[in-house]
């Protein structure tokens, strides 16, 4: 149940008992009113009333106040509604504790709560590092093309690719020229025939960019 809903239905209830407080003390403050009692006596004699001789009792009438209290009714209402906003306040507090401690309780402590924690991720991030420097240093001298190819599917499946730009156009900001071979097509001229050292890249980061030959228009200087 949502916290508006249980405070709608907590001042429901407490406005109700307040209104039958209210009443309940109204009726008994009423029957607790004051009675007052009338006797009636005349002479034994005969004589008129109120003389001094002996006197008999006549009759007897009693008077009581037996009106509704409002003045107790509304000590009572206010009371217990003051009671029962008490009691809402306190009850609406104590589910927001709860809910508070139920959500700290469940959440995951953060990464940076157990500085171990860090320093294990450092240490880790540090020795990937290190495998893969070594992974590309014995790709590159690799005799066999089957381990490279294997160190290179190793190299991607950690989120390092393989950087080969072949035909691609030659751009000194992402590629290092290694030597240049001759052409006759003006179309190639300027881009990449083939790749002497690979690149790589991990995961946006580059490791290593690409050592490629580059063609070159035959009779113009590049």
């Amino acid at each position: 149940m949502s916290s508006s809903n249980l405070r709608v239905i907590a001042a429901g209830v407490a406005a109700i008992v307040a209104v039958l407080t209210g009443l309940v003390g109204g009726w008994v403050g009423a029957k607790t009113g004051t009675c007052t009692l009338q006797v009636q006596t005349t002479p034994a004699d005969g004589s008129a009333p109120g003389s001094a001789d002996g006197r008999g009792v006549i009759g007897r009438s009693a008077a009581c106040d037996a009106s509704f209290s409002v003045q107790t009714a509304a000590v009572g209402f206010v009371g217990a509604g003051l009671a029962g906003g008490v009691a809402v306040v306190l009850l609406l507090a104590a589910r927001r504790d709860d809910e508070k401690e139920s959500t700290v309780t469940s959440a995951p402590p953060a990464a940076g709560a157990d500085p171990g924690l860090a320093q294990r991720a450092e240490q880790a991030e540090t020795e990937r590092g290190s495998l893969v420097q070594t992974c590309v240093y014995v790709r590159d001298r690799a005799t066999s093309k089957a381990i490279a190819d294997v160190l290179g599917r190793s190299l991607q499946e950690v989120g390092v690719s393989t950087v080969a730009p072949v035909g691609a156009r030659f751009d000194p900001a992402h590629h290092e020229a290694g030597g240049a071979t001759p052409t006759t097509d003006p179309a190639l001229a300027g881009t990449i025939a083939a790749v002497e050292v690979p690149g790589y890249v991990d995961r946006g980061v580059v490791l290593r960019a690409p050592v490629v030959t580059v063609y070159k228009e035959e009779g113009r200087q590049q």
